[in-house]
């Protein structure tokens, strides 16, 4: 077999290939005899027609249609491997040449990744969210427990923020008649019934009494808003009372936890508001640094095929982890909680992140030069046979036959552009302060390296696309147990 590669528009590649005649032969004794296994023809067991009496009723070309047909899809996957093509859609393959003698022609178009251009990444930064507690997180945080732990007392002080007052008004619309409302309760800061009702009675005092008006807004006919006489609203306010809150002190300490002191107390809160927002930081960084990346490459659409694959590839590998765990999918979504249309929307969301994350992490792969060595693909060719329980070299060929040594290639690369980021990219959160890779990922450290020179470990980032190609070579590794 002979192919040659042609580049097209709309990142397509074409490739022609030929397969001598003689390479066709044993393909059309094959076809001939599985199409007489069949066949059924009078005066025959299935299988024993002789060939001349298969050709005058099924006519001469039949059998080399049949095998053209049957190994066309081969001849176009073997020609993808042979020129490291990474197709990201099904070829499309049409007969040109050979269908009734001669060498057969093939022309095979299929879709490939675009190619991403990034500039300016050099100096590039990346704001997330603090994942860091502030002294102004911890005076709200216990602010919000003095108010819970509070009291409500009546007061003679003017009407203020933490103040609830009991309030009798009467309600007068433009053409209706007065409504009266006795002893309502509200709460400064609270959903008013009337805009303008906490404004209004803040600042005043018991036996005050208050008076305002709600505008009232009409669309004219040429759509603009005109205001209208509006409801006006007057009321005497009954009652008044203010929230007390409790010291902070270590007795306030004692009362409102299992701690001693108000240090202790704070001290637990940042650690808790830190675990929590570092959760979140890990769970969304990776989002967050695709849109970054995307915004630089200028990356807004996403090739419908490349989302596609990756759908697929996510959803398999989703599926195998509940398979292995042993629950049914009915029992996954019970236990989590959710439906298969909820599900199938989260998983279209990370096949999303995925994409973008595989283009601009190619693309700075390139930029930058950071291709895989031979004994980096060694080193995960090793890896990929012990979890398939196979042979080294033996997975090298299945890898190899099933062409998945470039995607191999490639994840390599794009682990090497993911640890560039971390030891290029100014990392920031949005208070200003400096992040590392550790902050992001929530991984430890090396006990005595520092960022720059600590050694490679699988990063969180990575996991569900390096997954995803090793659980595809460990499928083929079971098809060849199953042989």
């Amino acid at each position: 077999m002979h192919s040659v590669s042609e580049q097209l528009e709309n990142n397509q590649i074409k490739l022609l290939v030929e397969i001598p005649e003689e390479e066709l032969k044993p393909e059309i004794e094959s076809a001939f005899a599985k199409v007489s296994r069949q066949v059924r023809l009078p005066g025959f067991r299935p299988g024993k027609a002789p060939r001349k009496v298969l050709e005058s009723k099924l006519g001469n070309g039949f059998a080399r249609s049949e095998a053209i047909n049957e190994n066309a899809p081969k001849w176009a996957e073997a020609a993808l491997v042979e020129h490291e093509i990474e197709s990201i859609s099904k070829p499309t393959i049409t007969v040109t040449d050979g269908e009734e003698a001669g060498d057969v022609k093939l022309e095979v178009v299929v879709e490939v990744r675009p190619e991403v251009t990034l500039e300016g990444y050099g100096d590039l930064t990346v704001e997330f969210p603090s994942p860091f507690a502030s002294e102004e997180d911890l005076d709200t945080q216990l602010e919000t427990l003095r108010e819970a732990l509070g009291s409500f007392e009546d007061s003679t002080d003017p009407i203020g923020d933490d103040s609830v007052v009991t309030i009798d008004f009467v309600v007068s619309s433009p053409g209706a008649d007065p409504e009266t409302v006795e002893d309502f309760v509200f709460r400064i800061g609270a959903e008013e019934p009337y805009e303008g009702l906490a404004e209004a009675i803040r600042g005043k005092k018991d036996g005050d009494t208050f008076e305002f008006e709600v505008p009232s807004q009409e669309t004219a006919t040429d759509g603009e808003e005109t205001e209208s006489p509006g409801t006006k609203v007057s009321g005497t306010i009954k009652e008044h009372q203010a929230l007390l809150r409790p010291e902070l002190n270590d007795e306030f300490a004692k009362d409102a936890s299992e701690f001693e002191t108000l240090a202790e107390l704070r001290d637990d809160m940042r650690k808790n508001i830190e675990n929590f927002r570092s959760s979140m930081l890990r769970n969304n960084w990776r989002q967050i640094l695709a849109n970054k990346l995307s915004e630089v490459a200028g990356l807004t659409e996403l090739p419908s095929s490349l989302l596609q694959m990756q759908f697929e590839t996510i959803s398999h590998n989703f599926g195998h982890r509940i398979e292995s765990s042993g629950l049914s999918f009915a029992k996954y979504l019970e236990l989590a909680q959710t439906t298969a249309e909820d599900l199938s929307t989260r998983l279209a969301s990370e096949a999303i992140l995925e994409t973008r994350l595989d283009l601009v992490l190619r693309a700075l792969a390139k930029a930058e030069h950071l291709e895989a060595t031979p004994e980096q693909v060694d080193e995960e060719i090793a890896k990929i046979a012990e979890a398939s329980r196979i042979d080294v070299d033996a997975a090298r060929e299945r890898l190899t036959e099933a062409g998945q040594v470039p995607a191999l290639r490639a994840e390599i690369a794009k682990k090497a552009a993911m640890d560039w980021l971390f030891e290029n990219a100014k990392l920031v959160d949005d208070r200003g302060n400096a992040l590392s890779r550790w902050d992001l990922t929530g991984e430890t450290p090396p006990a005595d390296a520092s960022e720059s020179e600590a050694q490679d470990s699988h990063l969180a980032a990575d996991s569900d696309v390096q997954e995803a190609s090793v659980e595809e070579v460990s499928d083929i590794a079971e098809e060849s147990h199953g042989e």
